[in-house]
């Protein structure tokens, strides 16, 4: 993670551990106002990142953690950033490209996109370090919000 605030998504205070959600709309109505009162994003994200989700769920079978990377269109976004969630437990989710099939999620990285098509090569830098399951086990034991910073920074290379 470089001092160049366009290259950073990746924030301390954009760090949950071990919280407990009933489902992801609770996830996203703990989470907007977070993101709100940071920067990050507009009064419309929590309606449309509820909407996106409900059409396009996006839990991915990963493991040994099961991951979510839910998303939404860009005039949602103000500032761009990754939020990442360690659950408490497990979240039900509904599975990506399988609506019927629903997955008990442990990490969500709730991703905001500013720029059209930024986002491509993001999902495949995310999606190759979530098949490391040496990665998944250390943001499992991570016991604080800097240690799982350090893991997210010097993992996924943005």
């Amino acid at each position: 993670m470089g001092n160049d605030s366009k290259d950073q998504m990746f924030f301390n205070e954009l760090i949950l551990l071990d919280k407990d959600f009933a489902d992801s709309d609770q996830f996203f109505e703990f989470t907007f106002p977070i993101l709100k009162n940071g920067g990050y994003v507009n009064h419309s994200f929590l309606e449309a990142i509820k909407q996106r989700e409900s059409t396009f769920p996006t839990a991915l079978p990963t493991e040994p953690y099961v991951v979510a990377i839910p998303h939404t269109d860009i005039e949602h976004v103000i500032r761009p950033f990754i939020f990442f969630t360690r659950v408490k437990g497990t979240i039900p989710w509904r599975e990506m490209a399988n609506n019927d099939h629903v997955l008990d999620v442990n990490f969500i990285f709730l991703l905001g996109f500013n720029q059209k098509d930024g986002h491509i090569d993001l999902l495949q830098k995310l999606m190759s370090s979530f098949v490391n399951s040496c990665f998944l086990d250390a943001l499992n034991q991570a016991k604080t919000q800097h240690e799982i910073f350090t893991l997210l920074t010097s993992n996924i290379h943005l």
